[in-house]
């Protein structure tokens, strides 16, 4: 989403409603909270989104724009569970007390985060700089999952080490029981679940970016593909009210249920295996069907109809096995790109900078 601020520098919540396609009223609802109004969940969370993107401050376009509250030692000893004291000493290098290295780093990474002494803090962590970036992915999901995610650490890798970064794989299986490895300066996850995400973010007190994820912590960058625009493009592609999605089931509950969402007036089925696969894409042949991977068309090629079919295809060009249908480019680079650049914001403390990326198609037709 570009940055769209006015020429004035408020944003008002007139222009939040266009952005959204909503009315004033709506995003007036949504801002206040407001539950005796029905919005969407999808609504609520494109509005929230674009507030953010925006920097919209509640206020400010009746000229009385809310100032941020300071944030004071205290709540940084609050937010830590340690006392002021500890956080004193953390802040002010004493080396004459004992501190644990764990409260220490946890107490640096709330001050990084609360941009509480940001020049300390800046040098403090610009001092520990390892130029080593943590990725963080479940280890066999399926036969499927396990293709998706190897395409996405390399497009990471890629940036990452163009950003002159070297990478270490952490499992999250072994977040709980594992020793955690303190040289990294960040970490990019995806698809994980709840309680993997919480176990990763109490265990290292570092950045963290989450990839095809919806976390509550506002604190968190993420990066996620708009499968609301993605349901409309593919119905205007296939001049469709109504079609049907195949997809693999996310292990992150919220994704999922956004998903769901997003498809709340289509059929949706998630695909667990070949075989079922084929068996539902065939007992659909000849109704408008929307693949959410290139993997998938490609299995059920023979057994599609390929001028009411499209495809979600992440490389460029596309895969040659799904040259026929429809094509809804979401490159998997765009989306590895961004989340490099979210987790070097983070790492910088530039927490001014937009917190949520989701990526859009880009509609071609490939013959």
């Amino acid at each position: 989403m570009a940055d769209m601020s006015e020429e004035n520098g408020v944003v008002t919540i007139a222009k939040i409603a266009a952005l959204a396609g909503v009315s004033s009223a709506t995003v007036s609802y949504v801002l206040n909270h407001r539950t005796d109004v029905k919005v969407s969940e999808a609504t609520r969370r494109k509005i929230l989104a674009i507030c953010e993107e925006m920097h919209y401050e509640k206020g400010a376009g009746r000229g009385r724009p809310q100032r941020q509250k300071q944030v004071t030692i205290d709540d940084i000893a609050r937010e830590a569970g340690v006392s002021t004291a500890t956080v004193s000493y953390v802040i002010n290098d004493r080396k004459d007390i004992k501190i644990s290295e764990e409260t220490r780093r946890k107490v640096l990474q709330i001050c990084n985060l609360r941009q509480y002494a940001p020049s300390f803090i800046a040098r403090s962590l610009a001092a520990r700089k390892n130029d080593q970036v943590g990725l963080c992915f479940p280890v066999g999901a399926s036969r499927f999952r396990d293709t998706e995610y190897l395409a996405l650490i390399r497009s990471l890798q890629s940036e990452l080490q163009a950003c002159g970064y070297a990478t270490l794989l952490l499992p999250p299986a072994q977040i709980a029981e594992a020793r955690t490895q303190n040289n990294i300066d960040g970490i990019i996850c995806a698809d994980l679940t709840e309680s993997e995400f919480y176990h990763l973010k109490e265990s290292y007190f570092v950045p963290i970016v989450a990839v095809d994820m919806i976390v509550s912590d506002p604190l968190f960058f993420k990066a996620y593909t708009d499968y609301t625009a993605v349901a409309a493009a593919a119905r205007r592609m296939l001049g469709t009210d109504r079609l049907v999605c195949i997809a693999r089931p996310p292990r992150n509950e919220p994704y999922r249920s956004a998903l769901k969402e997003a498809f709340g007036n289509d059929e949706l089925y998630f695909a667990d295996d070949v075989a079922s696969l084929r068996r539902f894409a065939l007992s659909r042949r000849g109704s408008p069907v929307l693949f959410a991977d290139g993997l998938s068309a490609s299995i059920c090629s023979d057994v599609i109809d390929r001028d009411k079919t499209a495809v979600i295809c992440e490389n460029d060009p596309p895969d040659p096995d799904i040259s026929g249908p429809a094509v809804l480019r979401l490159p998997l680079q765009d989306k590895a790109a961004r989340a490099v650049a979210m987790l070097q914001s983070a790492i910088r403390r530039e927490e001014s900078q937009p917190h949520t990326f989701a990526l859009s198609p880009d509609l071609t037709r490939e013959r």
